[in-house]
Formats: C-alpha cells, sequence, structure tokens
C-alpha cells in the first residue's frame, strides 16, 4: 500500500488481514476509489467501512460493483438482501427458543459462506441497522496466514486432499434444515472442494474449511472430522483473527474463499438486525447466480 490512496485506510494492529476504511462515500464511489478498494480487499481480505448508514437499495448498488449477486436458500428467491435479526415480524425479539433465533446460533461457528454450495460465495457484504449494547461483534479469520502456519508435512498431507461441505451435516441442530422444504434441501445435497484453495485474483494459498465442511474425501469420516475441527481451530488463533464492534451504520466487506467468520453472541433479550448481500463465485457454470435485472 505504497501508493496514494483515494481515502483512508487504517490496519488493525497485531493481525495479519483486515482494514478499516474512511474518507469515502459508498453511496458515491468513484471509478479510482472502486479499483483501489479491489485491490485493498484483495490485500487485506475484510474492509470494514464505519458510519455508512446505507439504505437496502444503496448497499445493493454498492456490492454490484463487485459481482454477481448469489441466490440464497431458496431456489425460488431472487432477493439480492438477506436480513439475518432476531426481531419478529410484531417488532418484538423473539424468544431463544423460536426458530428464527435458534437459526442465527449456527452463525456463530466459524465458516465461509455458502461453502455448502457447488461454487461457494465470493464475497458477503454486511452492513448494521440495530446493535445490541454488549456482545455481536463480528470475527474473522485470514486462512491465507493459517496455511502459512502450517508444518511442512500437514501441507504434505493435505496436498490434494478434498473435503466434503454439507448443508445438512452443518445445519441438523440448530433449526437450518427446519427451515426450508424438502425440495430446496434436495438441491443443497453434499459438495466437494479442496482443502487448500488457491485465490483466482492473487494467487495466494489458503485453508478452505469451517463448520460446513463434514469430512474427507476417502477418508475415515470421523477420523478426518477431527483432522479438519484442528484446522480451523489452530488457525482461527491469533495473529489471525480481527474482531469488529458494530456500530449503527457500519458496513463490512469480506472475502469468503480466503477468511472465516462467526458471530458473538449478545443477549438473548436484546435487538441485533444485520443485513447482508452475498456476491457469487466468479464460475460461468454457478447455478446460484441470480439472473441480472
Amino acid at each position: 500500500m505504497d501508493a496514494v490512496l483515494p481515502f483512508t485506510v487504517d490496519l488493525p494492529p497485531g493481525t495479519t488481514f483486515g482494514a478499516v476504511v474512511t474518507g469515502i462515500d459508498l453511496r458515491e464511489p468513484t471509478p479510482g476509489q472502486l479499483m483501489a478498494l479491489l485491490d485493498l480487499w484483495h490485500e487485506r481480505a475484510v474492509l470494514v467501512f464505519p458510519g455508512q448508514h446505507l439504505t437496502d437499495a444503496e448497499q445493493i448498488a454498492f456490492s454490484a460493483h463487485f459481482g454477481r449477486f448469489e441466490r440464497g436458500l431458496r431456489q425460488a428467491s431472487d432477493s439480492k438482501l438477506a436480513v439475518l435479526s432476531n426481531v419478529g415480524r410484531d417488532g418484538e425479539v423473539v424468544a431463544p427458543t423460536e426458530l428464527q433465533a435458534r437459526f442465527l446460533v449456527g452463525n456463530t461457528y466459524w465458516h465461509a459462506d455458502s461453502s455448502y454450495k457447488r461454487v461457494g460465495a465470493k464475497a458477503s457484504l454486511l452492513s448494521a441497522r440495530v446493535v445490541p449494547t454488549t456482545g455481536g461483534e463480528t470475527e474473522w479469520a485470514d486462512m491465507r496466514a493459517g496455511y502459512d502456519a502450517l508444518a511442512p508435512d500437514m501441507k504434505e498431507r493435505l496436498e490434494g486432499a478434498v473435503a466434503v461441505h454439507s448443508y445438512a451435516f452443518s445445519h441438523s441442530w440448530h433449526g437450518g434444515q427446519e427451515m426450508l422444504g424438502a425440495s430446496d434441501l434436495a438441491h443443497l445435497g453434499p459438495v466437494e472442494h479442496p482443502v487448500v484453495y488457491t485465490h483466482p485474483a492473487t494467487g495466494r494459498r489458503n485453508l478452505y474449511v469451517g463448520r460446513h465442511a463434514s469430512h474427507l474425501v476417502g477418508e475415515d469420516v470421523e477420523v478426518s472430522r477431527i483432522l479438519l475441527a484442528l484446522l480451523a481451530e489452530e488457525a482461527c488463533q491469533p495473529p489471525r483473527v480481527w474482531a469488529h464492534r458494530w456500530e449503527r451504520g457500519d458496513l463490512a466487506m469480506w472475502d469468503n474463499r480466503c477468511v472465516l467468520h462467526r458471530g458473538h453472541r449478545w443477549p438473548d433479550d436484546q435487538a441485533r438486525t444485520m443485513v447482508r448481500t452475498t456476491l457469487a463465485g466468479d464460475d460461468p457454470t454457478n447455478e446460484w447466480v441470480l439472473p441480472e435485472s
């Protein structure tokens, strides 16, 4: 980042990645700013933009600069927005035993968005609309540095290894399967991804694991499941992690291809509402891409 940038960048201390970007209005970014943001994003993997206060339409418009939108879990869905909230239709916080709240608990475990799809998500952009007084942070982990930190024999062990990623595996315990009908669940069958991924834009190698990764192809399910969990646990350690304490109006953008993320728990009686746009992986045969409109 030696070049003069058309915005201000602060790097979180003691971490291998991430950046806080100010001095830019995401409603009206210039072409030069967009090019610089893309380069910075590829370098730092997670960008946080404090106090942007974007509307739904403005978040969609900004997200569209970086790719095509990904369809949600339901095949019939054409929405570009996903609302992640524990607030019901009546405006009240739902009980923690209700499906709406239980589904959110899954997001508190390390994962890459949509890795249970044949083509995982490229980017997620999350904005804070209502935040609790304590908790509710989002934390990311740098899987590039996680791979770099592996011992040489483990790198050799993982060369060519393929993991099965499964929505049924990762969503069986907290309500994820209850959210969908039989046809949508059938459309989310197990998929395979290499454990070591090469980023298409940077050429850097990183681990592609997380809670959706069930087991390794051709290996004992339980033994390989333990290995995958250990890989994620070891990778998601300082200095490879960074947590953001949300303020209303903040927006974060991260690269699902090379970072994992999780949400922190917050008091069950406090509201938290976040809005996410998700960009589909750049694969011309990606069936999860929403038609352009």
